[in-house]
């Protein structure tokens, strides 16, 4: 991995790996609770899961990257002011930089780290259900948004947490008790989906 801890930078973009790959968890932890609990008091919930849960791992994804170089995650720069003596900031990133999309991120990934993600069908027609969900409908059929959350974070999102950090998706669900614990492990059964690590009741 690339040192650039004594490279010229500004702190805020030295520290910004290490926000997003936080932040990143903690959305997808809110992600399996929206996708985990019944929509009778929200008829959105599982939509709203899909949401979180796409956008979290495009911030994982990034965060990873930008463990290598904090800039690696855009595909565009700001250029430089002549004349002007300032280190690049968080401000001209947001407003003149471009990080690189959701569908193009598996490929810096790589590129960057050499890592492939896990079961890449799932995490595209996933981006692309979230894009449906986000701009224009729900789907027509009998789509369970709940299932679809649960087995993209389980099958795509949780192998490159275990292999990034040495961490799990579970640890990041803030309702996450005993009942949510069981309801949850009934979800993955019924989904076949085998999680090895150790839930918060087990410890």
């Amino acid at each position: 991995m690339f040192d650039h801890t004594n490279c010229d930078m500004h702190p805020d973009i030295k520290n910004m790996a290490n926000h997003m790959r936080e932040f990143g968890l903690y959305v997808l932890g809110q992600s399996l609770e929206h996708a985990t609990f019944s929509e009778m008091g929200n008829p959105y919930f599982h939509a709203i899961a899909i949401v979180q849960a796409a956008h979290a791992a495009e911030i994982i994804i990034k965060a990873r990257i930008a463990q290598e170089h904090p800039l690696l995650i855009f595909s565009s720069l700001p250029k430089a002011i002549p004349d002007e003596n300032k280190l690049l900031d968080i401000e001209d990133l947001l407003a003149r930089g471009r990080t690189y999309t959701y569908f193009e991120l598996p490929d810096i990934l790589w590129a960057t780290t050499g890592y492939r993600i896990s079961n890449a069908d799932i995490y595209i027609e996933f981006g692309k259900l979230r894009n449906m969900l986000q701009h224009l409908l729900r789907p027509s059929n009998n789509v369970e948004l709940g299932d679809k959350t649960i087995k993209y974070v389980f099958t795509v999102v949780e192998p490159m947490i275990n292999i990034f950090w040495n961490d799990t998706c579970i640890n990041y669900i803030g309702l996450l008790g005993e009942e949510t614990d069981i309801y949850l492990k009934q979800r993955l059964d019924k989904l076949e989906i085998v999680y090895n690590g150790k839930w918060p009741s087990d410890r």
